[in-house]
């Protein structure tokens, strides 16, 4: 049984079942609402609430800020324009500028500013010449907050998602796939076989990844007004970027990186950074989805503090001199960035423990 109800579950999940509810829930709830409180052109609220109605709470409250500033800046200057020309080509040309510029000078308005214009136009093009500007005006506004509000209602009630817990299951998504490309890249210049489709495959993947979490981030942020989720959410967000920033540095060299070279000289050191540094990262990952407890980096310390007694020892015993230039600026710019993701994965779970313990 229990096997059977998590399939539905991933089933749900694939193809939006909860999405799709919520949404239908939202229009038959603003219909209702529409129909008793005899609003005029009451499907423009249920246009606003399935527009609205998004995957998760945060992104709903967005979504419902946007449409409700926008409608009532629009509403607003197609109301003045519409009152002083009428149904007029001047009017319409008026009331557009005037509110796509009002929105671009307030930087809070200016996601508003296509559903303000076409308020505006709606207006001015939808009037009649028995009804007042401002009554047409007021009656858009008053539709669209009805759908507004019954959206967000829906939202909070009727199998509610929210936004900060999509967040921490893409950073763990993140953080793993950065710790598998990670190992990738080394393993395959400890072979020397570099495995490109599987290389540009990885990245693909982190870089949509990395555009979904940066818009999580904001939608968590509209969810709570808490300082230190937030901060910890940008924190982790900013750290896995420059992980993933390391690695494509290491990822460049290993693609020109050819043949023979300086890494022969401390093979296992190289491997035993990369299976510490991308299991802390992997524990890492487990712990943002709240299946494991923060990842210890004894081990990677460890990795840490041979490698740079090898790459010491290199230096003593002049091995670098045996190569040309290229191969040891490439060597060392490979082992920097392998010694950088293990500091930002160190620091990373240090953060992470000084914040959870406010």
């Amino acid at each position: 049984m229990t096997r059977h109800l998590m399939r539905l579950a991933q089933a749900a999940r694939r193809f939006g079942l909860r999405h799709a509810l919520r949404t239908a829930v939202a229009v038959v709830a603003t219909q209702l609402l529409v129909t008793a409180l005899h609003l005029p052109q009451g499907y423009w609220a249920v246009v606003t609430a399935v527009i609205v109605m998004q995957a998760n709470l945060g992104g709903s409250m967005r979504a419902a800020w946007t449409r409700l500033a926008g409608t009532a800046v629009g509403a607003v200057f197609g109301t003045a324009a519409a009152y002083l020309g009428g149904q007029s080509l001047p009017a319409s040309g008026l009331a557009v500028f005037a509110t796509l510029a009002a929105c671009s000078a307030i930087p809070r308005l200016r996601e508003s500013s296509r559903v303000a214009g076409i308020t505006a136009i709606i207006i001015i093009l939808g009037g009649h010449p028995d009804v007042p500007a401002v009554v047409l005006g007021f009656d858009r506004f008053l539709e669209i907050s009805v759908g507004i509000v019954t959206a967000l209602v829906v939202s909070l009630t009727i199998l509610p998602a929210r936004a900060s817990r999509a967040l921490s299951h893409g950073l763990a998504k993140l953080f793993e796939d950065v710790a598998s490309l990670f190992a990738v890249v080394v393993e395959g210049r400890i072979r020397e076989d570099y495995p490109e489709r599987h290389v540009f495959a990885l990245k693909d993947r982190i870089l949509r990844t990395l555009a979904r979490c940066r818009e999580l981030r904001l939608e968590a942020d509209a969810e709570s007004r808490d300082q230190g989720e937030s901060a910890l959410r940008a924190m982790l967000l900013f750290r896995g970027e420059r992980l993933f920033e390391h690695v494509l540095g290491m990822d460049h060299v290993a693609e020109e990186w050819r043949g023979k070279g300086l890494h022969r000289h401390l093979p296992q050191e190289m491997a035993d950074l990369e299976t510490a540094g991308a299991a802390l990262l992997t524990a890492l990952a487990a712990h943002l989805r709240g299946t494991s407890p923060l990842p210890e980096v004894a081990a990677l310390d460890a990795a840490v503090a041979k490698a740079r007694e090898k790459l010491g020892d290199m230096r003593r015993d002049r091995a670098p001199a045996a190569y040309d230039l290229s191969e040891v600026m490439h060597f060392f710019s490979f082992m920097h960035g392998m010694l950088a993701c293990a500091a930002d994965a160190r620091e990373t779970v240090a953060r992470i423990r000084s914040m959870e313990a406010l």
